[in-house]
């Protein structure tokens, strides 16, 4: 009884109920990329192999509510390479969301070192893991559908935006669409 009635005192004086306080753990790490000497590490046969580079932090990742990671390392395809134009393998990726990442960021300088072919490329393989992604679109439609990026973390919405200052001299043509830093389109 005494906890219905200190649930009904503030309704009956005109006051909002306290909300339990709920708690969002985020983790963001930056510039996840692969050189060549990463990426000829990770070989195995025909395939990549990085789950021994994650096995020490998988659990950090892992253990937070959602986990971001800036993919600086576009996905484009063979032949894979390092500095200064990244191409990473298709295993990368989904390594980087068997370790724990929830959220790929995708606008950054390097998300053109494979052109605009790469970067399509890049987000239609995030897409066939089922791994969400901001920062760059492979249409309008896909722009308009997931810019902000909003989603629910323990009954939470929260907005997530990327975007970068520059491509590295590349310039994306169309229907990609790079989120490049503009401070109006980031207040509004």
């Amino acid at each position: 009884m005494i906890g219905l009635i200190s649930f009904l005192a503030p309704l009956i004086l005109g006051q909002a109920p306290a909300v339990p306080a709920t708690e969002v753990s985020l983790l963001f790490a930056g510039d996840a990329m692969q050189h060549k000497a990463q990426i000829q590490s990770a070989k195995q046969g025909e395939a990549y192999d990085y789950s021994p580079c994650f096995a020490d932090i998988t659990h950090e990742i892992a253990s937070a509510d959602y986990a971001v990671v800036n993919l600086e390392s576009p996905i484009g395809g063979q032949p894979y390479t390092g500095y200064p134009c990244f191409s990473a393998p298709d295993e990368f990726p989904i390594a980087l969301q068997n370790a724990g990442f929830d959220l790929f960021l995708t606008a950054n300088n390097h998300c053109l070192d494979r052109y605009t072919r790469g970067a399509i490329r890049t987000l239609h393989i995030l897409d066939s893991i089922g791994a969400d992604h901001i920062g760059t679109y492979d249409s309008k439609d896909s722009f308009e559908r997931f810019y902000p990026f909003i989603t629910s973390i323990k009954g939470i919405r929260i907005a997530f935006l990327n975007y970068t200052y520059g491509t590295n001299g590349f310039t994306p043509h169309s229907p990609l669409i790079v989120n490049y830093i503009d401070e109006e389109k980031i207040k509004k």
